[in-house]
């Protein structure tokens, strides 16, 4: 039985935290992954289009190069006077320099030009932006060697054929180009090679460049050297994700261009080598590559890691799995508690007192509460005392001390020994359970304190200061009830706490405010209790922050509690019982109501003076 307790509890505790913890993660994770995943090809999209931007700008250099060199014969006298013969004179290099000028002009406006070279073939020359160096003393003097398929590429390194002279008279040899596969052709095709060069010619450290080598019309050969550096810079500055690999290579897979994430050129080199479609998902990466317009044909790869697409709906499926584990836990913990709270331990209180109140009390309807079956024996308890206390009771306003006898007979109906014994065992009963105290203890403390207070004798004498300690038990055991939600302020000075006064006048006023406060939440309420000392008399103001009631409402209650009659319908008996109290103790006692609808309730008792067990003494003799 206390198994299928249990799992009913914890159906219940899990049904409402993990389910909903489900449903709301897989919606999440579901409508990122679409939006990430589009997110992702916008931005590589983006990318793309931004290095292919880039890339536009440099092959349209490289062509303003090309067709410079190509449509100047000028400058192609100018190089075959300057680079043909070792004797050209200073006019000749003058020519050759103010040739080369807008071309120099336009690499210095291009910080992504490392430099550009001119030869012919067989010349110990070449040129340098607008000067003439030799191969052998200059530092990048292998950058012609170095072209691919060099078989027909310009003889360089030493002196010209002949003795120096070009091949037939100077001009170019129409044999001396280079092979077809890459090598660059007559009429002007193009080859492209990534190199290491030296900035000074006795530096110990080089500088990665792309040459693109150019063979043109006249046969001369033209390397422009573009710093890689530059490019890759600008790469790693346009990734939209971090570890996100670009590359841009040529037709071939040689890699020209790489941002910071290189270590994923293996992968890029087998998707290439693969032809893994463009816009898929492949190894755990996101993998788009593509050819830019042009006849240089390079291409562009972009690697973006999943798991950085993915980020956000792992990050989800992580609390999502740590929220699972902590709701079963929670549940776990919570069936248990409520298991050994309801099944054992109120099932054994509510057994006692069930006996308890066929033997000696009335039975009584219990107040239907939305709390726990603890507060609601404790809350049980009260009514039952102030029921039998003071509801059952036939004042008499007549006859003072056959109605003092009916208070005196009325607060002794309940067998206090009963009480404190009953609380007692609940008090055992719970520490067993427990093992130590707990707010359950403290409650049914507080709550025998209370008891014992007003099953006191009836007209024993009691200060405003024990009165005040009652009250503030009861609101103790409220705060429980209610989780300390509602507010109680008081106002009072030190010299009314030692004037004699009734007990149990301040309770059933504060129990009838948060009971019929009207709230939509007990934490809106709040409740001032004054008390005020004047010439004759005590006066106590109970205010409240309620709903108030309405005019017809506040005059049938007036004329209920100065009706004599006793109540039996059980409708605010708690203020008619203090009403006919402080009337039959006090010749000058009174109760006034005030109530607003909107506004909140004010109650009075004033007229308090004398002592209550003097009268009865005077009244006896």
């Amino acid at each position: 039985m206390k198994r299928q307790y249990f799992a009913s509890k914890f159906r219940m505790f899990i049904s409402l935290t993990l389910v909903p913890i489900c449903i709301f993660a897989f919606l999440s994770i579901f409508y990122i992954n679409m939006q990430v995943k589009k997110e992702a090809r916008e931005k590589t999209r983006s990318t793309t289009e931004l290095m292919a931007q880039y890339m536009e700008e440099l092959t349209g250099t490289l062509e303003f190069y090309k067709v410079s060199v190509n449509s100047d014969s000028r400058l192609h006298l100018a190089l075959i006077s300057a680079l043909g013969t070792s004797s050209a004179g200073t006019g000749d290099l003058e020519k050759l320099a103010q040739s080369m000028q807008s071309l120099y002009y336009a690499q210095s406006t291009k910080p992504y030009l490392q430099s550009v070279f001119l030869t012919i073939k067989g010349s110990p020359y070449f040129i340098n932006g607008i000067y003439r160096e030799t191969f052998q003393g200059a530092a990048d003097s292998s950058w012609a060697d170095e072209a691919p398929d060099t078989g027909g590429a310009p003889d360089i390194g030493g002196a010209p054929d002949a003795g120096g002279a070009p091949d037939a008279g100077g001009a170019p040899d129409a044999g001396g180009t280079p092979e077809a596969g890459g090598a660059p052709q007559a009429g002007g095709a193009a080859a492209i090679k990534v190199r290491n060069v030296k900035k000074n010619k006795f530096d110990t450290h080089t500088i990665p460049v792309v040459t693109v080598y150019q063979q043109l019309k006249y046969n001369e050969l033209m390397a422009v050297n573009i710093r890689q550096d530059y490019f890759n810079k600008l790469l790693d500055s346009i990734a939209s994700y971090n570890g996100q690999g670009l590359f841009i290579t040529d037709s071939n897979g040689q890699v020209l261009f790489t941002n910071k994430n290189d270590e994923l050129l293996p992968k890029a080199a087998a998707f290439f080598e693969n032809n893994t479609p463009a816009d898929s998902i492949v190894d755990g990466y996101f993998y788009n590559s593509g050819v830019f317009p042009g006849v240089y044909e390079l291409r562009y790869q972009s690697l973006i890691p999943q798991k950085e697409v993915f980020k956000l709906s792992n990050t989800i499926l992580k609390l999502t799995l740590a929220a699972g584990l902590l709701s079963i836990l929670l549940s776990s913990v919570l069936a248990y508690f409520y298991t050994m709270r309801d099944y054992k331990q109120i099932f054994q209180i509510i057994e006692l007192f069930e006996h308890a109140e066929k033997g000696e009390f009335e039975p009584l309807t219990p107040v239907k509460m939305k709390n726990h079956a603890y507060l609601n024996i404790i809350n049980n308890i009260i009514n039952l005392f102030m029921s039998q206390t003071y509801l059952k009771v036939q004042l008499d306003a007549k006859k003072y001390a056959l109605s003092t006898a009916q208070l005196s007979a009325l607060q002794y109906q309940l067998n206090p020994h009963f009480l404190f014994n009953t609380l007692q065992s609940i008090d055992l009963e719970v520490l067993k359970i427990g093992r130590r105290p707990t707010p359950a203890n403290h409650m049914i403390s507080a709550l025998s304190q209370l008891l014992r207070y007003a099953l006191d004798e009836p007209m024993k004498k009691v200060t405003v200061r024990e009165e005040i300690d009652a009250t503030k038990n009861y609101i103790d055991l409220q705060s429980c009830r209610l989780g300390e939600q509602f507010q109680v302020i008081w106002e009072y000075g030190p010299e009314v706490l030692a004037m004699p006064m009734l007990r149990l006048l301040l309770q059933p006023i504060i129990e009838n405010s948060i009971s019929h406060s009207g709230l939509s939440s007990p934490e809106e309420l709040k409740i001032k209790i004054k008390i005020k000392k004047k010439p004759q008399s005590l006066a106590f103001y109970i205010i409240d922050n309620g709903l108030g009631m309405p005019p017809e409402t506040l005059n049938e209650l007036r004329v209920r509690i100065t009706d004599d009659q006793v109540e039996s319908s059980g409708r605010h008996i708690g203020l008619k019982n203090i009403s006919q109290r402080i009337r039959l103790a006090y010749p000058s006692g009174y109760m006034k109501l005030w109530s607003k609808e909107g506004l909140g309730t004010i109650v009075e008792i004033g007229g308090i003076s004398g002592n209550p067990a003097e009268i009865n003494r005077q009244i006896d003799e």
